[in-house]
């Protein structure tokens, strides 16, 4: 299970609370929107361009992550902007990491992620091809994945639909969660989470089934 997500949750929920329930977290997060509503209004398409390159850094690095700055963007540019421009950072990254897999493999992929966590991953993948379970694995596991992918050569064309149909909807729960947080909206908030909890248990449980009815047979 991508336990790391299902963690981040549990602390995005902590600091939400911290949020709803404290002015001067309120007041100082209000400060660094005008800050970067600033330096938007100097330059939107160079702050384009740098949100969009964190969200990519996201899916190559771990355990960056650019979910801070989800609130802000959905402030200054508005939900469904800011989650066009989180999940095309996204797929950036996601492809980058798969054609590092593919034409460079473990010398440069061992700068991102442990040896061992990534052994385990290129075996988990190897013996899950088909498009289902691949793409259970896309949202069940990390977003660095994507690595394992292109060392097994995976089919690009199968790679980037499997990843697109993954980060569309968890692209889709962070902003929407960023924005309940925003308007006090507590039953939005935990309906949207819990959504996205659910689609990695549940990703992760079939994947482990399936793991334990293959070493039975």
């Amino acid at each position: 299970m991508n336990w790391r997500t299902v963690l981040m949750a549990g602390v995005a929920i902590a600091g939400v609370l911290l949020f709803w329930y404290s002015s001067v977290v309120q007041d100082a997060f209000y400060l660094v929107v005008n800050f970067f509503s600033e330096l938007v209004l100097r330059n939107e398409l160079l702050a384009v361009v740098v949100f969009v390159l964190l969200s990519a850094a996201a899916a190559l690095i771990s355990p960056f992550t650019n979910i801070p700055l989800i609130p802000i963007a959905v402030v200054i540019w508005g939900t469904i902007p800011t989650a066009i421009l989180l999940l095309g950072g996204w797929m950036l990254g996601d492809i980058l990491a798969y054609f590092i897999g593919r034409d460079i493999g473990y010398p440069a992929v061992r700068y991102m992620v442990s040896s061992e966590r990534f052994d385990h991953w290129v075996s988990v993948v190897r013996e899950h091809t088909s498009f289902l379970m691949a793409l259970l694995l896309r949202v069940a596991l990390p977003a660095e994945l994507g690595y394992a992918f292109g060392i097994i050569r995976y089919p690009m064309i199968l790679y980037v639909l499997i990843t697109f149909l993954a980060e569309l909807p968890m692209a889709l729960v962070v902003v929407y969660a960023s924005e309940a947080v925003l308007a006090g909206n507590a039953q939005m908030f935990f309906v949207v989470v819990g959504i996205m909890v659910a689609l990695i248990v549940v990703g992760a449980y079939y994947v482990r089934s399936k793991q334990i009815h293959t070493n039975h047979l």
